[in-house]
């Protein structure tokens, strides 16, 4: 009998076995002789036991840390108090220190050309009650400033020629998952190709709370260029809460209310102040407003390619930390 194994390259032959472990799971496999479905199942069980022991090879690149979150600190001192905190924008600054002013504006209200009751806009008020030199009001100022929060990083290897695992792949990985009991240097989680994924209660706010840190992501597999993790959340009943895959890109919820609520006109608007804050993007080609997590444009007929996320708050959509980041174990 002839041995057809010969006529075939060592590389023909590993190419035939991943074709027969990949027919093994399907309908098809069931019309085969015994012996032969026998050895497409050996093989699909071989494929997967490589993909939960090995790393496939890559091309890669060492992406540095990435820059810390952005905050604004706000000192407001008097002659009897002296503090300092930390806001997520300029403007909640400002609008505290406005609030600070307006219930100190005594001091400085029928004065000279200041109103004798504060005026609406913060800024103003800020400017009124504290001069144009900043000490119109003895023993009192204020400072606002903008600091990186910044953690220890270490820098990553990214694939250059990134490709999400397949079928087979991905079913060996998951099955090489990893369980951590609960002890002293954290809560339980699962590591599945390097992310933690934390579920525990948080008694401090009275929740259930779920954690994902993708710090330590296998670069083999699940690492994008851009140093970034593909995520997708799904809630109860599959309701998708976050999802940075570019398959699948929700508004964040409360916008989806408004725009859900909105007549057309309102709708407009809406989307305006959207795009203007970097929750949607509006595309250079027929202007359509999109979920900022979409690459392209989601109007019929255009399906123009952007980047997402290029507007001004484009620093705080930062995809890599998702959720609550947990530190590392």
């Amino acid at each position: 009998m002839t041995v057809l194994a010969e006529r075939f390259r060592p590389s023909d032959i590993e190419s035939l076995v991943r074709i027969a472990g990949a027919l093994a799971p399907s309908p098809a496999a069931a019309e085969l002789p015994p012996q032969y479905r026998e050895l497409t199942q050996r093989a699909h069980a071989e494929i997967v036991a490589e993909a939960a022991a090995g790393q496939s090879p890559a091309v890669s690149a060492i992406l540095g840390p990435r820059p810390g979150q952005q905050v604004w600190m706000l000192r407001i001192w008097t002659r009897h108090e002296d503090t300092t905190a930390p806001y997520a924008t300029e403007g909640a600054a400002l609008a505290e220190l406005a609030t600070h002013v307006r219930a100190s504006w005594a001091n400085v209200g029928g004065q000279g050309d200041v109103p004798d009751e504060p005026p609406a806009d913060d800024a103003e008020a800020v400017d009124l009650y504290y001069g144009p030199d900043g000490d119109a009001v003895p023993d009192q100022g204020f400072e606002l400033y903008c600091v990186e929060i910044g953690r220890a990083q270490r820098s990553r290897i990214a694939p250059l020629n990134f490709v999400f695992p397949d079928a087979m792949t991905a079913e060996g990985l998951n099955r090489a998952a990893v369980f951590y009991a609960a002890d002293d240097d954290g809560p339980s989680c699962i590591e599945v190709v390097g992310v933690l994924v934390f579920g525990y209660l948080d008694a401090n706010d009275g929740v259930v709370r779920v954690s994902v840190h993708v710090d330590n992501a296998d670069p083999e597999h699940v690492v994008r260029p851009d140093g970034t993790v593909p995520l997708r959340v799904v809630v109860v009943e599959d309701t998708v809460v976050f999802d940075d895959s570019n398959h699948y890109a929700p508004h964040p919820p409360v916008l989806e209310q408004l725009l859900d609520a909105a007549d057309p006109e309102q709708r407009a608007v809406i989307s305006s102040v959207a795009v203007s804050a970097g929750l949607m993007w509006s595309c250079p080609s027929c202007e359509w407003p999109n979920p900022r997590a979409t690459e392209r444009c989601e109007r019929p007929g255009c399906g123009r390619e952007v980047k997402a996320a290029t507007g001004p708050r484009a620093a705080e959509l930062d995809p890599a930390p998702v959720l609550a980041l947990e530190g590392p174990r």
